[in-house]
């Protein structure tokens, strides 16, 4: 992404006054993010630890995990300069949380010695992946990714039926590209995990019915790769 054009997400802030999975987010939104919410806190401690999110969007994931988790020093960083604009005027005057415009692949000094870097839905959004890891891996010695999951055959017509999808340019990985950008980063895989079955913008109907599936979807081996919707993995450095 190019820092200095607007990103689809600058103009999801213009037309929605924030993003469409946190302002009047739908049901499914709704859901699939308390997800993603419970697979971070479950994945690693964020406590009394210095954590920097990298594409924290408007600041509402960056906030509660600000509050939930108690880390030593949390900032967020987004390449949207409107959705930054927001996280500043809402979440402003907290103590050691503090948002800034940054390109993921150009993190400045400022932005280096951090315990853990949060990637949440990010790298099927940038146009170099394996740079963008490996950019991250200069300024954070671990690192939690999550993405959708490239094996869910579900997701790649989504991909390419969906306006949202298209629009944003979203291109799901494969868990294993994931770990061998990881691996040449010099991070190694501590865990990682396959969860949620509820897409984003989902009818809400049939969100209800999906979630009550969820559990059980997530707890059988090798269905679960290919069912669950997103890939959560966590890493640090060899």
């Amino acid at each position: 992404m190019n820092i200095n054009l607007p990103s689809p997400f600058d103009i999801d802030v213009t037309l929605n006054g924030g993003y469409l999975y946190t302002t009047q987010a739908r049901l499914s939104s709704i859901v699939a993010n308390q997800r993603l919410t419970q697979a971070t806190l479950t994945a690693v401690s964020l406590k009394g630890k210095s954590v920097i999110d990298v594409g924290c969007g408007d600041g509402v994931y960056t906030f509660y995990l600000y509050k939930k988790a108690k880390p030593k020093k949390l900032v967020g960083i987004d390449t949207s300069q409107k959705a930054i604009q927001i996280a500043k005027k809402i979440y402003s005057g907290y103590k050691n949380l503090s948002f800034f415009r940054r390109d993921i692949y150009n993190l400045s000094k400022r932005f280096s010695n951090f315990d853990l870097a949060i990637l949440r839905g990010v790298i099927h959004h940038v146009d170099d992946p394996e740079k963008a890891i490996l950019s991250i891996a200069s300024v954070s010695s671990q690192i939690l990714i999550m993405e959708p999951n490239g094996y869910n055959p579900l997701l790649k017509i989504i991909e390419k039926i969906s306006p949202y999808h298209r629009f944003h340019q979203e291109k799901s990985y494969t868990p294993i590209q994931i770990r061998n950008w990881l691996k040449k980063a010099g991070y190694k895989v501590k865990s990682d995990q396959f969860v949620g079955i509820i897409p984003f913008f989902f009818p809400d109907t049939f969100t209800v019915i999906l979630k009550k599936f969820e559990p059980l979807v997530e707890g059988i081996p090798r269905v679960r790769n290919f069912l669950c919707g997103v890939y959560v993995v966590y890493a640090g450095k060899k």
